[in-house]
């Protein structure tokens, strides 16, 4: 779609829980790119499950995944984040601050991706500014397996158990993926010159708590 329009795109394939493709894939951001501007780390979450259910390798494939991906993807952008006075923008999730049932893998390493944002915020300063962004219930792939997981767990229709999630939401619906976008694009922009170090909530509403 943004080619149609105009717009100049590029992409490459690489699997961010390997180390040295998180390190190849930046070198060739750069070169290809002339530089680097704004790092946005997001991925797949991890498998779902319970404490008693996963085992050491399911919790060591989330670990590379989740939080040493943007641990890599950042330490290897940094040298040329900070030539440009660049932006790291982190998508994690509301299991950060809420932890949601059989999701104990997101609700153990989201956290880490926020405290590792809020440290490096300070370290990187005053050249980039890093911030993380707490993601709600988004009409995806992830959201409907998510759903269908929960729904088998509590031995319910999945149509059901979605009507609930969505009761739980203020804003009475699912998000859509360009409102996130939207999000990402305002911290990574000029608009946010003055934040850095913060976590904002994108969620319909649905994490109640005060902080």
């Amino acid at each position: 779609m943004l080619r149609d329009e105009g717009y100049d795109v590029v992409a490459r394939v690489a699997d961010v829980r390997q180390p040295d493709q998180c390190r190849d894939l930046v070198e060739w951001a750069v070169t290809t790119l002339g530089g680097l501007e704004v790092l946005v780390n997001n991925t797949r979450g991890p498998i779902l499950g319970t404490v008693a259910e996963l085992d050491d390798q399911a919790w060591a494939e989330a670990f590379n995944l989740v939080f040493m991906s943007a641990v890599r993807l950042t330490r290897a952008s940094l040298p040329a984040l900070r030539r440009g006075g660049g932006a790291v923008v982190n998508l994690t999730s509301i299991a950060a601050h809420q932890p949601v049932d059989n999701l104990v893998l997101s609700n153990a390493l989201r956290p880490a991706v926020v405290a590792m944002g809020k440290t490096l915020a300070k370290e990187a300063a005053p050249e980039v500014r890093v911030n993380s962004i707490l993601t709600g219930r988004f009409e995806t792939d992830r959201i409907v397996e998510e759903n269908r997981h929960q729904a088998i767990k509590l031995g319910v229709d999945p149509r059901e158990f979605t009507a609930r999630s969505i009761r739980n939401i203020p804003l009475g619906r699912h998000g859509r993926p360009e409102e996130l976008a939207a999000a990402v694009v305002f911290l990574a922009g000029d608009a946010a010159s003055f934040i850095t170090g913060t976590t904002l909530a994108v969620d319909g509403g649905e994490y109640r708590g005060l902080f």
